[in-house]
């Protein structure tokens, strides 16, 4: 990690502690009401696809004497010892010994931080797993899917503890490492879904695991005073990424219809979305042109409505709607806007690549429609 990388991780430790510190929890409360209707609704909306999905996976395996997929078994494995604990812990330790060996607090903060993460929520993931008692899939041929609190081993799928740990030491080290913060959360989504892979879980159980990691994980790299705010600011900061899962699950495998109201929730989509890239187009280059009501969150929120609605699903809709609200009202409060004036090439590149990225999902919602269906 280079002096700059360290600058910039301690400078956004720095903002997000003196949001924070100096934002009240009370004018958060309506975003954070927001993020967590869209968030049960993800759990309703994904609970559907629970068994369809699990006998999808299972249909990806062949039949008993023949031989395995390998990038399926490698996959699955890989997930298996990299999301295990004793993985984990080693990895923590490895970050505390790099750190007092060389001296790198910020290494020392990540190796102490990810073992409070893991610590927390392995506590809350095995409580919650024996309090809730859900049959792993394994019983699914069984016809076997009542809840059996306390029911010992196999009546402990929810939550996917890989997912949990692995999510919640990939948000300390996100937080500490921001310059690779994409990449360690990308290995952890890829534990996470490797479970599904493996058999061992359902849908909502790593979706689940990944939401109680990035509470534990955010808890743990705040101080300990400010866990309520750190909890709430990680909940309306996960919320979109589950809300886009449910979306993306609904499009592929969700024929198109011709019913109501698919097709007007479609193309109206379709006009909301461009309107919203053509709004942050005007936001982001011609800061002379834009009115005062304009904003990036505004425009934002517009983009990811649209793309809600062009599922074709009056529910995904809602949930995406919530989020929207939730994110344009967390940009009102917070007030973060570009300084009028002239636009710098990096800022530039990063706006066409938004653009860009938000038509390339737009003509995806329509190329991917029923691919899977279940």
């Amino acid at each position: 990690m280079t002096s700059s990388g360290k600058g910039q991780g301690a400078r956004g430790e720095r903002q997000e502690s003196q949001l924070l510190a100096v934002s009240p929890l009370a004018p958060r409360l309506l975003p954070l009401a927001c993020s967590f209707i869209a968030l049960i609704l993800v759990f309703v909306g994904l609970f559907d696809w629970d068994v369809p999905l699990t006998r999808f996976v299972r249909s990806l395996s062949p039949p008993a004497g023949s031989v395995p997929n390998p990038w399926l078994v490698q996959f699955s494995d890989l997930g298996d010892r990299l999301g295990k604990g004793e993985s984990l812990v080693f990895l923590s330790l490895l970050l505390l010994a790099v750190g007092y060996g060389l001296k790198r607090p910020q290494w020392k903060d990540a190796g102490r931080q990810s073992l409070i993460a893991h610590g927390l929520v392995a506590v809350v993931a095995n409580i919650v797993k024996h309090v809730i008692g859900r049959p792993r899939p394994k019983f699914m041929h069984a016809g076997n899917l009542e809840l059996s609190p306390a029911g010992g081993s196999g009546w402990d799928s929810f939550p996917s503890g890989h997912a949990a740990a692995a999510i919640a030491v990939a948000t300390v080290l996100a937080a500490k490492f921001p310059r690779a913060r994409w990449p360690i959360l990308a290995a952890a989504v890829a534990i996470a879904a490797s479970r599904i892979v493996r058999g061992s879980h359902y849908l909502t159980d790593v979706v689940g695991g990944a939401a109680l990691g990035c509470v534990m994980g955010a808890i743990a790299v705040h101080p300990w005073r400010e866990w309520r705010a750190a909890a709430g600011l990680a909940l309306c900061r996960m919320t979109p990424y589950f809300v886009v899962t449910l979306a993306f699950v609904w499009t592929i495998v969700q024929l198109p219809s011709e019913a109501w109201p698919y097709q007007q929730l479609l193309w109206s989509g379709v006009v909301v979305t461009l309107a919203g890239l053509v709004g942050h187009v005007v936001w982001a280059v011609q800061p002379a042109w834009r009115p005062t009501w304009l904003s990036g969150s505004l425009t934002r929120s517009l983009v990811g409505l649209g793309l809600g609605m062009t599922t074709g699903s009056l529910f995904v809709s809602t949930a995406v709607l919530l989020v929207s609200t939730a994110h344009w009202l967390a940009g009102l409060q917070e007030q973060v806007e570009p300084v009028a004036g002239h636009v710098g090439a990096r800022a530039a590149l990063a706006e066409g690549l938004f653009i860009v990225a938000m038509l390339l999902a737009l003509v995806a919602s329509y190329a991917l429609k029923g691919i899977v269906p279940m």
